[in-house]
């Protein structure tokens, strides 16, 4: 068994969908809009108790929108090298764009003999050794409860054969964990629960600063200040 932690992030953030579709979290102020912020500090906070054998990456696409919104274009103004910890992908970068995220970030695992990953958001906080400690690896699809189609993109694991589903799957909704649920559903593929993994909806979504985080494996959606505090609350 191989682990690849693969954190799903962007140049920038652009949750533009469309003239008539207003993402609500976005709305409602519950998202961390400075994406630069939420990988450093992921850097800084829980992957420094990455254990030994388990690989991460970070997933970025290199097909941006213009102020147009025009999209599926190379955006030139990447001028940078992929840091070590970096994967830049041939496919779109910005939200409705995941589904094709999922499928390019799925064929680079595989092609470098991961058996399974953990598809993180970068607004995600992982205890890793909590996490780990499940029974993720005797499934092939496992994740938080907040539904009973899908589990919430913020943490999943999935595994090869999942991996494959989606890779040859055809997408139908821009929502990439709605639509992995389905990929999951028509295939037969068990979904498997795992409790301790809190990802809310509605105004529950935004992780409050002052959270207990006893006996939670990982939360979703985190701003930078939260994931500090919890980091620093697991080394007392």
């Amino acid at each position: 068994m191989k682990l690849l932690i693969a954190i799903m992030t962007c140049h920038r953030l652009d949750y533009y969908i469309d003239d008539l579709t207003v993402d609500w979290c976005t709305q409602q102020n519950l998202r961390c809009t400075d994406q630069q912020a939420r990988v450093n500090t992921i850097r800084a906070t829980w992957l420094t108790k990455l254990p030994e054998g388990v690989d991460y990456k970070f997933f970025y696409g290199t097909k941006l929108r213009d102020a147009k919104r025009n999209q599926r274009v190379p955006d030139k103004t990447l001028l940078r090298e992929p840091l070590a910890d970096e994967v830049f992908l041939d496919c779109g970068d910005q939200y409705t764009e995941n589904p094709a995220k999922m499928k390019a970030i799925c064929r680079w695992a595989i092609e470098h003999g991961y058996t399974h990953i953990l598809r993180c958001d970068d607004d995600t906080f992982v205890y890793l050794d909590r996490l780990l400690a499940t029974d993720w690896a005797d499934f092939d699809y496992s994740g938080a409860c907040a539904t009973n189609d899908f589990h919430p993109g913020g943490c999943m694991f999935l595994s090869r054969r999942m991996m494959d589903l989606v890779i040859s799957s055809s997408v139908t909704t821009y929502a990439d964990d709605v639509w992995i649920g389905k990929v999951a559903r028509d295939n037969r593929v068990v979904m498997h629960h795992i409790p301790s993994m809190r990802n809310q909806w509605g105004t529950g979504y935004k992780v409050p600063i002052d959270i207990d985080p006893t006996g939670i494996s990982s939360f979703h959606s985190c701003t930078p200040d939260v994931m500090r505090r919890l980091h620093v609350a697991s080394q007392a």
